[in-house]
């Protein structure tokens, strides 16, 4: 029998095991609200005593999380509150836990504590966890028998495809970078004192630039780094028939919702965020009331640990009213790279291919590449790379300066000098320093 039932794990210590067994309830702090939404019912649960570094079980979810449930418990210390039943009504334990879960769940430290490092995970682990309880083949619960459980439920929140690529991996860009490590990631990084604070974990920025510069990059950073699942909507979104837009939207937001943590990554955003009288497209009329309504709900929904990220090369076309405060209002210019961030972009994209390219060439080469985006760099590589490869030479098999230097001579750079004055005059007309 394949498992199909999503998991959870929740953290105790010696003086509260005994009172989550008996009393049938799990605890938890008022921040953790959020990310703990997408357990339901029937949902497995299991509780890790951090002290003794022992993993307790099997249970199952009777209720969602919610505040209160019974103020009593816990002394009110831990409000948050899961209602749990033991499955086959025996407490069964695992020893030596960090060890037995290797592989299986990822755990980070947190005070003195070593934690599982998410709260939930889908049903692969569910089943690699169970396994560790009841080792003989299907010698699952009785409850995991039942039909009722074997339909498909959402899992939690996926992670980024390569979750070792953060902010740093993006060249340049410093002051931006700063400031999203600052306001954005760091409060997801320490939930405690951003609840004691009152800060907003999330919330909506605008990235405006010219093409190539890299906002598509800085929105998978933000999303790997924070370990939340990405999601992205583009232009091509709306293509299909009518209605299967406004499906697929709410599909996704209801989706994005049921997330622990997520990133909604908006492309072009000049195309759905545009004043309503400027838009040309009887589909665009029907799904862009239903985008901006779904935004607008989660923009007012301070406790929800969602990024919503718009990037445009024409900012001048959004509607100011999705600048205001509480929406769109952290904004960042991404723009050209300057000659020591040409000079990291050309090393990055040469990476693991075989060339004989010192680091003093790298800066003489970005010295010969002013105003050329970070996509026009990739691309000067890439037929650097297709130079040397069709040289068939055995004396110098690798790319060479003066590969790149052939291709940057023969390569205009694709941002037009007006796009630039263009992003320079609407910053200076929203006080923003470029």
């Amino acid at each position: 029998m394949k498992i199909k039932v999503p998991c959870f794990f929740r953290i105790c210590n010696a003086g509260t095991e005994m009172e989550c067994i008996k009393k049938g309830v799990l605890g938890g702090y008022p921040y953790e609200l959020q990310k703990l939404q997408n357990i339901e019912p029937g949902h497995i649960g299991f509780l890790y005593n951090a002290q003794q570094d022992v993993l307790i079980g099997v249970f199952q979810a009777e209720s969602k999380p919610c505040m209160n449930n019974d103020p009593s418990i816990f002394g009110g210390k831990f409000p948050l509150q899961t209602k749990v039943k033991l499955m086959n009504s025996e407490v069964l334990k695992i020893t030596n836990a960090q060890n037995r879960l290797a592989g299986i769940i990822k755990f980070e430290r947190k005070k003195n504590f070593s934690v599982p490092a998410q709260s939930t995970y889908g049903p692969d682990v569910t089943e690699r966890v169970l396994k560790l309880f009841y080792p003989g083949e299907n010698k699952y619960p009785d409850e995991l028998k039942t039909s009722a459980v074997e339909e498909e439920v959402p899992i939690s929140a996926k992670k980024s495809e390569d979750a070792s690529f953060t902010l740093d991996d993006v060249a340049g860009l410093g002051h931006v970078k700063e400031f999203i490590k600052q306001r954005i990631i760091a409060p997801f990084n320490d939930e405690e004192r951003a609840f004691k604070f009152k800060l907003r974990i999330g919330g909506g920025m605008l990235l405006f630039g010219p093409p190539g510069t890299g906002k598509t990059l800085i929105a998978t950073a933000i999303s790997s780094q924070i370990e939340a699942k990405f999601y992205e909507i583009t232009p091509s979104f709306i293509i299909g028939y009518p209605g299967q837009a406004e499906e697929r939207l709410e599909k996704l937001f209801a989706d994005l919702n049921r997330q622990p943590r997520s990133v909604l990554f908006i492309d072009e955003a000049e195309w759905i965020l545009k004043t309503r009288d400027k838009q040309s497209s009887s589909v665009m009329e029907r799904i862009t009331p239903v985008l901006l309504a779904q935004l607008s709900t989660l923009f007012k929904q301070r406790d929800n640990q969602i990024v919503i990220i718009a990037a445009t090369n024409e900012p001048e076309k959004i509607d100011p009213a999705f600048l205001r405060p509480g929406r769109f209002d952290k904004i960042f210019y991404v723009g050209l790279p300057a000659e020591k961030e040409r000079a990291e972009i050309l090393a990055i994209n040469l990476k693991g291919r075989e060339n004989n390219i010192s680091e003093a060439e790298l800066a003489e080469i970005s010295l010969e590449m002013n105003s050329y985006s970070g996509a026009d760099i990739a691309q000067i590589v890439d037929e650097a790379a297709y130079k040397a490869f069709i040289r068939k030479s055995g004396s110098d098999d690798f790319i060479t300066k003066q590969d790149i230097l052939a291709v940057v001579n023969s390569t205009s750079p694709s941002v037009p000098a007006d796009v630039i004055l263009k992003h320079q005059k609407w910053a200076d007309s929203r006080g923003i320093s470029l």
